[in-house]
């Protein structure tokens, strides 16, 4: 069974229309309209609200539908991380350490050529 097949079941087995289910969900009735006849997909929020709304798993509601579970991409935040990418997100810690070095670079110099003298 499609999602939207499950959706527009799940809602009418309550008698609700898709305006109820679009303002419990804080969504547009078009936007319900679009999941119920698949030309589009909910986002995984909204997935988890109408999971819980309906008191059915994620699980059941998706695992008939093979278009949608296509379309699902798993991505590894941790793979992403690389030097870039902690440049990008710190870019701001350049001036304090860049502040840090700058007073203990001298400061280390002065003590080595104090020490020698």
């Amino acid at each position: 069974m499609m999602l939207g097949q499950r959706i527009k079941e799940e809602r009418e087995r309550r008698d609700w229309t898709q305006t109820q289910l679009a303002d419990t969900l804080h969504v547009s009735r078009q936007a319900i309209s679009k999941w119920e006849l698949g030309t589009a997909y909910p986002d995984i929020e909204r997935l988890i609200q109408i999971s819980d709304l309906f008191s059915v798993s994620l699980d059941n509601l998706i695992k008939g539908d093979t278009t949608f579970q296509e379309k699902i991409v798993v991505t590894d935040h941790q793979h992403q991380r690389n030097f870039w990418w902690f440049i990008a997100k710190y870019w701001w810690m350049i001036f304090p350490v860049g502040g840090f070095l700058y007073w203990l670079i001298p400061a280390l110099i002065h003590g080595i050529v104090v020490a020698l003298r």
